[in-house]
């Protein structure tokens, strides 16, 4: 056994050695402070600021009336002139006067738009009847009827006439419900077409 001494010793100096080498290094290890955890910096992305828009005035866009033009009188074909004005009623071809008829009874109102009113402008003829007819919203009778404004149930006819036929008004000037009372109420009816064009002005 003693000759295996001397490599025990060697042996012993070696963990011995080794034992120290690790013994520094647990000592290592635990003498030197821990290391600090990994710093996580937080990095938040910036929100823009709001922006600040001043919403826009509204220009106001300027609109064009639409300017009407009045109607005029036809120039060609046969139709009928009303002058409200001068109480005068004219059978016209074209620019020629046929014949004049007044003076005629109109509207006691004019251009008012009231159902009693007679309003001026281009109208057509729509119907004719010729027999003596009961106007029973005014309780009167009525001949020679040429209806021209449907809207206001207005149109030509006879002066206003009792159930035999007769007149029983026959003023003329601003005085009807609309309608042009005509002295010879059956030229008009002669004269007119259904389609016809009527001009009625101021």
């Amino acid at each position: 056994m003693t000759e295996h001494r001397p490599l025990l010793r060697a042996l012993n100096a070696i963990s011995l050695l080794l034992l120290v080498a690790v013994a520094g290094l647990v000592l290592a290890a635990c003498s030197s402070p821990p290391a600090p955890p990994p710093v996580t910096v937080r990095t938040s992305t910036p929100v823009p600021a709001p922006t600040v828009t001043a919403t826009p005035t509204p220009v106001a866009t300027p609109t064009v009336a639409r300017v009407v033009a009045p109607p005029k009188p036809p120039e060609t074909g046969k139709w009928i002139d009303v002058d409200v004005t001068t109480y005068v009623v004219r059978l016209m071809d074209g620019k020629q006067m046929l014949k004049q008829l007044g003076p005629v009874a109109v509207g006691a109102e004019v251009n008012t738009g009231s159902y009693t009113s007679t309003q001026t402008g281009l109208f057509h003829v729509y119907n004719k009847i010729a027999p003596l007819s009961f106007d029973a919203p005014f309780n009167t009778y009525i001949q020679w009827w040429v209806g021209f404004d449907p809207a206001k149930d207005n149109g030509f006819h006879s002066f206003l006439k009792d159930a035999q036929g007769n007149v029983v008004d026959d003023r003329t000037g601003r005085v009807s419900n609309g309608c042009i009372r005509v002295g010879d109420a059956e030229a008009v009816y002669q004269f007119a077409e259904v389609g016809m064009p009527v001009f009625v002005r101021a």
